[in-house]
């Protein structure tokens, strides 16, 4: 799974992130699901990572100033998993049981 984060992360440098996506347009829809818990469960992972290390609360917000790299580069993974389920027409969720998209 971290390869396809990485050959993902690799393709959002080179290209839109509007435009459809080789590597998540290769996926079956059971890897799709698959590469969308993964990248959900890291991307939390990574928050709470950059909350630990430096945080702090403003005007009732949370304000995360560490670990900006991981968590910016989840943020984008999402967001492409995001489109590409809409590209393929699911409705209500990254595909099934999952946090919604």
């Amino acid at each position: 799974m971290d390869s396809l984060l990485t050959n993902l992360a690799d393709e959002l440098l080179v290209q839109d992130i509007t435009e459809p996506s080789a590597v998540l347009g290769s996926l079956s829809d059971d890897d799709l699901q698959a590469a969308c818990d993964h990248i959900l469960e890291q991307f939390a992972l990574e928050l709470l990572i950059g909350a630990h290390e430096n945080s702090d609360w403003l005007d009732g917000k949370l304000v995360i100033d560490a670990n900006h790299g991981p968590i910016h580069l989840l943020q984008a993974a999402f967001y492409a998993v995001k489109l590409e389920v809409r590209r393929r027409g699911f409705l209500g969720g990254c595909l099934r049981n999952s946090v919604s998209c």
